[in-house]
């Protein structure tokens, strides 16, 4: 898909402007989620959808890939849709950075973005939830090269902290008060759309890294470009240990999955609250 005609920060304002004539709600959160839509989605109230063919400001490719819901939370107004279709679907890399400056433009200040992924540490267990408390980008995706619009961001965004500490304990505290397992990890982005062969799980680890998956960092790049805090969650779908096969059984990870999902929303709703109360 080609970068749009106009400014990605004009464009983005327009597309706000097309969402916020369908409704009053101004969000203060912003989900992109991958793990928990639809549970999430069916909680909200005074429910909107605002569908990817309604945001196609005139004289413009479509831009946006599925619906924006708003609607409001634990009594909080949110804005929901679903996380973007991973690079190897063949979106670029501004494809993936629309849909955050688009919820940027609504006014909120707060992105949860989640994803699933393997683990590749013995702590973080299939069907568990980790926060992603740091990133290596291995995707290939960079959301920010070309030329830079100083009103939506700076040139060089400081990522020595890409996902907030504050959201990250309060995910984790959330968490325990559920009874949900939750551990921080670092997440490695790849590329996909085949799994990591055996030597780059090793390279991965070796590397730092506690999660693999193929979403979720070209996303935060942007976020934290156009200055939302970030919260990254992972429903963890596998666990791959050194020593061990790293042949993917599909019906084993549909049943983490599975248990990762209501998870994921509990966990959601959880920390939607936790703003309220703020």
């Amino acid at each position: 898909m080609p970068v749009p005609a106009q400014s990605h920060r004009a464009l983005a304002r327009e597309l706000a402007r097309l969402v916020q004539e369908r409704t009053a709600l101004r969000p203060s959160v912003a989900m992109l989620l991958g793990t928990g839509h639809a549970s999430v989605a069916n909680q909200l109230k005074d429910k909107i959808a605002v569908h990817a063919g309604d945001l196609q400001p005139e004289g413009e490719e479509r831009v946006m890939q599925s619906p924006i819901l708003i609607g409001s939370l634990e009594g909080v107004p949110v804005a929901v849709a679903d996380a973007p279709l991973g690079g190897y679907e063949g979106l670029a890399a501004t494809d993936l950075a629309m849909p955050v400056r688009l919820l940027r433009a609504l006014g909120a200040d707060l992105l949860v973005i989640t994803a699933g992924a393997a683990s590749l540490c013995q702590q973080i267990e299939p069907g568990a939830i980790a926060v992603v408390e740091d990133h290596i980008n291995l995707s290939g995706l960079h959301p920010l090269i070309g030329p830079n619009d100083d009103q939506l961001g700076p040139r060089f965004p400081d990522m020595s902290e890409p996902y907030s500490r504050e959201w990250l304990n309060v995910a984790r505290e959330t968490a325990t008060r559920a009874g949900i397992p939750c551990q921080p990890g670092v997440f490695a982005a790849v590329s996909g759309p085949t799994l990591p062969t055996r030597a780059e799980y090793r390279f991965l680890r070796g590397a730092g890294a506690d999660l693999v998956g193929m979403s979720l960092v070209p996303e935060a790049i942007a976020a934290v470009h156009v200055g939302f805090e970030v919260l990254g969650l992972v429903g963890v779908t596998q666990q791959l240990l050194a020593g061990a096969s790293t042949r993917v059984s599909i019906e084993a990870m549909i049943d983490a999955a599975d248990l990762a999902g209501p998870r994921m929303a509990s966990l959601l709703v959880g920390i939607v609250e936790s703003r309220r109360e703020d």
